[in-house]
C-alpha cells in the first residue's frame, strides 16, 4: 500500500511541477505546437516517472553472503514492526482500494457513455464523404465539433442539401468547417482520448483536470491559427466566433468550437508571434526533467532497495533457524546412499520405512549443524552394531529438530547453543551400519519429514 501512495504522491507532484512550469513560462507564447507536445509529454512522463529506477544499490554483500547496511539497527524489531503495521492496516487498505476502484469505474463508465453518444450521433444524421473526412450534418442547433475523421456541423452552417453545388469547396468558404478539419488533421482527438483514459486511473489528481483545460485551449489556439493562416481575415473570424457563442455540444471527448474560451482565443489571435529568443525558455525543460528524475527515481530506488534488503535479511535470519544446509561438506566420494522412504533394510533384509537419509562419507568427516539451535540430547554410550550408535539431537525454532547418528565422535554437549555451520561431531559407523556414513533426520513438530527438502 505504501508503494501505491508513493506512486500517487510522486506522480501528482511531477504533474503539478510541469504544469506550473507551463503556466509560468510557456502559456503566453504562440508556439502552440510545442506547447501541445510539452503537455502530452508531461502527462505521460508523470505517470511513468514513479515506476522508473535508475539507482544503484546501497546494499553490500560480502563473500560469505552476509548483508551489511549503514544506519540500520535492531533489524529484528524493524521486521516485526513492518509485519504488525501491515496486518493492522489491512482493513484500511481494502476500503481505500475499494473507493479507488469505484470512483475509477465511474470515470470509465462516463468515458464509454460519451463514446456511445458520439456513435449514436453519427448514426442518427446524414453523412457526406469529403476528402479524408466524414461530415455529419447535424439538424439540431449545435456548434461544430470533430472526433477523429468525423466532423459534426449544423446542416444550415454547412450548406443546403437541396443544392449539391453548395457542398463544393466548403473548406475554402466555411471557416467553421476549416476549424474542425484542422482539429481532425492534427489528431487532437488522440490527445483527448489519452487524457480521459489516464483520468480513469488518476481521478484523484487535481492537476490532471487543469491539464485537460490547458490541452483543450492549445487545441483551439492551433485550429484558430490554421484558419487565420488560410483565410487571412482575423476580424471576420472573430465575429464568427461571437455569433456562434451560445451553441454547444456536451461531449468532452470531442474537439469542438469551444466558446467558453472565446475571450482567451480572441486575445491570443491579436498577440504578436513569440520571438525565436523565447524558445530558449523551452531549454529549461531539460534541467527540470533531470531534477524530477533525480528527486524521485533515485530516492525511490534507495527506499525500495532497503525494503527489499530488509526482507532478504529476514529470510536469511529465518533460514539460519531451520534446517537448510547439507550436514557434511560435499566433496568427491560424499553422496546420499539411502533416501527417505520405504526401502529394503541393508541388515534385516526386509522393507521398512527409512525416516532419514544416509550420507556416505569417509570416517572422521566433520558433521555440521544444519541450523541454529540447542543440543537436546547427546548419546556417547552405545552398543556396537545396534541402533543409532553415537548421536546428537538438536532443537531449532518453529518446531524443527534434527538428528545426527552413527557418529564416531560427538563434539557437543547437552544444553549447548549451536550456530548453523558449527561442527558438532564426526562421521563414523558406530550403530547398525554396513560402513561409515551419517544417518540424518529432520523432524517438524515431532514428525519425521524428508531431509532432502531442507538441503
Amino acid at each position: 500500500m505504501s508503494l501505491f501512495f508513493n506512486y500517487i504522491i510522486e506522480s501528482t507532484i511531477s504533474l503539478s511541477v510541469l504544469y506550473i512550469f507551463y503556466e509560468l513560462f510557456l502559456k503566453k507564447d504562440t508556439w502552440f505546437r510545442f506547447n501541445r507536445y510539452y503537455l502530452l509529454f508531461g502527462l505521460v512522463f508523470s505517470f511513468v516517472l514513479p515506476l522508473l529506477d535508475f539507482s544503484t544499490s546501497s546494499l553490500v554483500v560480502n563473500s560469505e553472503n552476509q548483508f551489511e547496511f549503514n544506519n540500520i539497527t535492531n533489524l529484528g524489531t524493524t521486521i516485526s514492526s513492518i509485519e504488525e503495521n501491515t496486518i493492522r492496516s489491512f482493513p484500511k487498505i481494502n476500503y481505500l482500494m475499494l473507493m479507488y476502484i469505484i470512483i475509477g469505474s465511474f470515470y470509465l463508465v462516463r468515458f464509454l457513455f460519451q463514446l456511445f453518444k458520439i456513435i449514436k450521433t453519427v448514426n442518427a444524421y446524414e453523412k457526406i464523404n469529403y476528402r479524408k473526412f466524414k461530415i455529419v450534418l447535424v439538424e439540431k442547433d449545435s456548434a461544430p465539433f470533430s472526433f477523429f475523421h468525423y466532423i459534426f456541423i449544423n446542416k444550415n452552417d454547412y450548406g443546403s442539401p437541396d443544392n449539391p453545388d453548395s457542398y463544393k469547396d466548403r473548406d475554402e468558404a466555411n471557416e467553421l468547417l476549416v476549424h474542425e478539419m484542422i482539429h481532425a488533421r492534427q489528431k487532437h482527438s488522440f490527445d483527448i482520448i489519452l487524457l480521459e483514459l489516464l483520468l480513469v486511473f488518476q481521478w484523484f489528481n487535481p492537476f490532471i483536470y487543469w491539464y485537460r483545460l490547458a490541452l483543450k485551449e492549445i487545441h483551439e489556439f492551433l485550429a484558430d491559427q490554421g484558419v487565420i493562416i488560410k483565410n487571412h481575415d482575423k476580424v471576420a473570424y472573430q465575429k464568427l466566433i461571437l455569433e456562434q457563442i451560445e451553441k454547444s455540444f456536451s461531449v468532452s471527448l470531442t474537439s469542438q468550437f469551444n466558446y467558453s474560451l472565446t475571450k482567451k482565443r480572441i486575445k491570443m489571435m491579436t498577440r504578436i508571434n513569440s520571438s525565436k529568443l523565447s524558445r530558449l525558455k523551452a531549454m529549461l525543460v531539460l534541467p527540470l526533467i533531470v531534477i524530477l528524475l533525480s528527486a524521485f527515481t533515485i530516492e525511490t530506488a534507495k527506499e525500495s532497495i532497503i525494503e527489499k534488503s530488509i526482507v532478504q535479511i529476514g529470510e536469511v535470519e529465518q533460514s539460519s533457524k531451520i534446517p537448510s544446509i547439507f550436514p557434511v561438506k560435499k566433496v568427491e566420494g560424499v553422496k546420499i546412499s539411502s533416501d527417505y522412504g520405504i526401502r529394503m533394510h541393508p541388515i534385516k533384509k526386509v522393507k521398512m520405512m527409512h525416516v532419514g537419509v544416509d550420507i556416505k562419507a569417509p570416517e572422521g568427516t566433520p558433521v555440521y549443524a544444519t541450523a541454529d539451535g540447542m543440543v537436546r540430547e547427546v548419546r556417547r554410550n552405545h552398543k556396537e552394531g545396534k541402533g543409532h550408535g553415537k548421536y546428537i539431537i538438536l532443537d531449532h525454532e518453529s518446531g524443527y529438530s534434527t538428528m545426527y547418528s552413527q557418529l564416531s565422535k560427538c563434539k557437543s554437549n547437552e544444553g549447548e547453543e549451536i550456530k548453523k555451520g558449527d561442527i558438532i561431531g564426526y562421521v563414523g559407523s558406530t550403530g547398525a551400519s554396513t560402513g561409515p556414513h551419517l544417518h540424518y533426520e529432520v523432524m517438524k513438530n515431532g514428525e519425521n519429514v524428508n531431509p532432502e527438502d531442507y538441503f
